[in-house]
């Protein structure tokens, strides 16, 4: 299945782009959760500070997946 996928921040660098915020299309597994995605983008999991599915926080990444879904992940983001 396909979806769509936004990376920020510092996570940028796994997006195909390398743009922050541009949106990519992944493709994954039917049975797919949000750990398998982040898997498939080679983003270390520990590093996922906030996952947003369809504007929704999602709190476990083992929530699954469906077609079509919007994704957003992002790091911890410190400021001054």
């Amino acid at each position: 299945m396909r979806v769509e996928v936004r990376l920020y921040a510092t996570f940028a660098r796994y997006a195909p782009t390398q743009h922050a915020g541009e949106p990519f299309s992944a493709d994954i597994a039917d049975s797919a959760s949000l750990t398998d995605l982040i898997r498939k983008l080679s983003i270390p999991g520990q590093e996922v500070h906030l996952a947003i599915v369809n504007g929704r926080v999602i709190h476990n990444h083992s929530f699954g997946l469906s077609e079509a879904d919007r994704i957003g992940l992002f790091p911890p983001v410190g400021g001054g």
